[in-house]
């Protein structure tokens, strides 16, 4: 699987100059959320949208909540609850420590008319998030040791994964729980997920750690396995 092939974010950094972000996050203020904390929450009126700048955020719908979607630095989250005017169509909680900007729905809609270039960024930002979704559901045919496998290392590209040690490439834990994982997979999807993990636990490829989260242990091998050129049974 290539680096960065799902979760790469497309970044409003890369594709709009210094000035009109600058000039759009003046129109707000930072937040901050520690991990697990929620920005917001479904159903909630949508009165805000949120400029990440630092960490990840876990788009959660539904009760109970199924993660949908991660979003990381660069990414606008909340836009479409604030373009529509309807109520939030999921929440928004920290995956880790978390840094936004808030972006009040009049004066940043007013803002975007004002600056085009900036409303195409956003959109095109969505449209990427279009195409993501559509690959994750050509994974769901794929043996789910192998969605596991692309799951993770994509997840790790993305800059989720904690290593164990600075010139240690190929170990790194993934600060999300199983069930969690699971979720990202799709519904009804832990038991399967949970036999998943033990098979790459067998082979010395992955393990568990006391608050059932994933460590890493070899991401080369992993790899192998998400790019379909090893099976695992």
């Amino acid at each position: 699987m290539s680096k960065g092939t799902r979760w790469s974010e497309y970044d409003l950094n890369d594709h709009c100059s210094e000035k009109d972000l600058a000039d759009m996050e003046a129109i707000g203020h930072l937040l901050g959320r520690a991990r697990r904390e929620p920005f917001f929450k479904e159903h909630e009126m949508s009165d805000h949208a949120l400029l990440i700048k630092q960490g990840h955020v876990m788009v959660v719908q539904g009760d109970p909540g199924r993660i949908i979607d991660i979003r990381g630095k660069g990414a606008i989250v909340g836009e479409a609850g604030v373009f529509s005017g309807n109520s939030r169509s999921a929440s928004i909680i920290a995956l880790n420590d978390v840094r936004a900007v808030y972006l009040p729905r009049g004066p940043w809609l007013e803002f975007l008319h004002a600056h085009p270039n900036l409303l195409i960024a956003v959109s095109a930002a969505a449209y990427k998030r279009t195409e993501r979704a559509n690959a994750k559901r050509a994974e769901a045919e794929l043996p789910i040791e192998q969605q596991l496998a692309i799951e993770l290392t994509e997840l790790v590209d993305y800059g989720i994964g904690e290593r164990f040690a600075e010139d240690d490439e190929d170990s790194s834990r993934v600060p999300m729980s199983q069930a969690e994982i699971s979720s990202l997979l799709g519904e009804r999807k832990l038991q399967s997920v949970k036999k998943a993990i033990g098979k790459l636990r067998d082979k010395g490829v992955i393990g568990t750690d006391r608050r059932r989260e994933i460590t890493i242990r070899k991401l080369s091998a992993l790899r192998i396995i998400a790019d379909g050129l090893e099976q695992v049974n």
